[in-house]
């Protein structure tokens, strides 16, 4: 049976929208860094999903209003699997709201990147959206934060700048 996946995306380095590369992307590359065409050109996946956009900012942007049409979205979709693309400075802060504000029998898994998804031979992106979406088989319902390798609850987890990492 196919897994069922409801996108929704905040932002942050995954999809090329930090405050470092931006002048990057913009003046040099000009790389469609966006899930939605990694999925479709490359990944060509055996699951379904629906990409929403919530916003797109570094997450040292995004306000309580993101999160609540955040929160917002998750409600309205019928589906079970949610991943949420979102930036790494402030992504336990987005869990933990989630978590706080949301009890439905969901399985919610918030990723991000170090390194953008496109662009990039040693991005961290592939891996944790890959590793993210497979861990939906082996969830019970909740919110998880994906990164590395791991999947962590919002209070058990931190950003290990010195090691570029989460642990």
């Amino acid at each position: 049976m196919k897994e069922n996946i409801y996108i929704l995306k905040m932002g942050g380095t995954i999809e090329f929208i930090d405050l470092d590369y931006d002048k990057i992307n913009d003046q040099l590359m000009k790389l469609d860094s966006s899930i939605n065409k990694y999925l479709q050109n490359i990944v060509k996946p055996h699951f379904t999903y629906k990409i929403k956009t919530i916003c797109e900012k570094d997450s040292r942007k995004i306000t309580t209003a993101d999160r609540q049409r955040l929160l917002k979205s998750i409600r309205e979709n019928k589906a079970k699997n949610i991943l949420i693309t979102h930036g790494t400075f402030t992504i336990v802060e987005t869990a933990e709201f989630l978590h706080k504000n949301f009890k439905e029998n969901k399985k919610i898994i918030i990723t991000g990147a170090m390194v953008p998804v496109v662009g990039f031979s040693a991005s961290d992106a592939p891996f944790n959206l890959g590793f993210s979406i497979a861990s939906f088989q082996n969830i019970k319902p909740g919110v998880y934060i994906s990164m590395n390798g791991g999947l962590f609850k919002y209070n058990q987890v931190k950003k290990n700048i010195d090691l570029l990492r989460f642990e």
